[in-house]
């Protein structure tokens, strides 16, 4: 064989052996932990069973409990009237920021908790500097204290819209809550069903809602950043959270 044959069968074989490899590539099965949703997204697991460095919080105030779940640790207080109230430890924080999302977990409510996720928030300053989705045992807050603002309910954007529906299990189970955030339009899913769709835009007024209630902002909530920090917060009793996978649609 001379050489110009050579090198024509060497081209071919070299060809039909990176074709070979692109095909067992594209073959592959993608892994939960980087799952391609669409062009350029990717989930990561932000919890599943284990403390990762992807979160940061005070020393010390969440924890995987015994079922490898996160929760926050409980702490006594002493408040100005001079009565101690038991409380969380503060807040838990993502690491990194995000602006256009997918924010897939569980969570799990113990009687009268009262607990948020946070996103878009500026940890220093997260109520006035971020949008919070309530997470609260109704029944229990309710029979204790009468009936709440539905602003403020489980599933609400809170202070701001009210859940549609409550699609929430009772207090002690498990529920699986979906929020999608695409500029100014966000969505609340829980346990499948769409409890809430904001258009953020139609926040134009400081403490001021689209329905012409008011509430507790200092600014209009369309004006508010576009990117933050995803956090989880614990007013009161103990929450849950398991199976934390985020999706970043930027």
């Amino acid at each position: 064989m001379n050489q110009n044959a050579l090198r024509r069968v060497t081209s071919f074989i070299g060809n039909l052996t990176r074709y070979a490899l692109l095909t067992c590539l594209l073959l592959l099965p993608i892994s939960d932990n980087a799952s391609a949703l669409d062009s350029g997204s990717a989930t990561i697991a932000l919890f599943h069973g284990e403390w990762s460095g992807l979160w940061e919080c005070r020393e010390n105030a969440w924890f995987v409990d015994q079922d490898q779940s996160l929760t926050c640790r409980m702490e006594q207080v002493l408040q100005k009237n001079g009565k101690i109230r038991t409380r969380g430890m503060g807040y838990l924080w993502t690491r990194n920021t995000y602006s256009d999302f997918i924010l897939d977990l569980e969570y799990r409510l113990s009687p009268k908790a009262n607990s948020g996720v946070f996103f878009r928030a500026d940890p220093a300053n997260p109520v006035q500097g971020g949008f919070e989705i309530q997470l609260l045992d109704n029944a229990s807050v309710e029979e204790a204290a009468g009936r709440m603002d539905p602003k403020k309910q489980n599933g609400a954007l809170y202070d701001c819209q009210s859940p549609s529906v409550d699609s929430a299990l009772p207090v002690g189970q498990w529920n699986r809550l979906r929020l999608t955030c695409r500029g100014q339009h966000v969505t609340v899913e829980i346990n499948g069903k769409k409890v809430n769709d904001i258009d953020l835009s139609q926040w134009v007024t400081a403490r001021m809602n689209p329905d012409g209630s008011v509430n507790k902002f200092e600014q209009a909530l369309n004006t508010r950043p576009k990117t933050g920090r995803i956090g989880f917060q614990n007013h009161g009793n103990q929450v849950w959270f398991r199976d934390i996978k985020v999706t970043n649609l930027k």
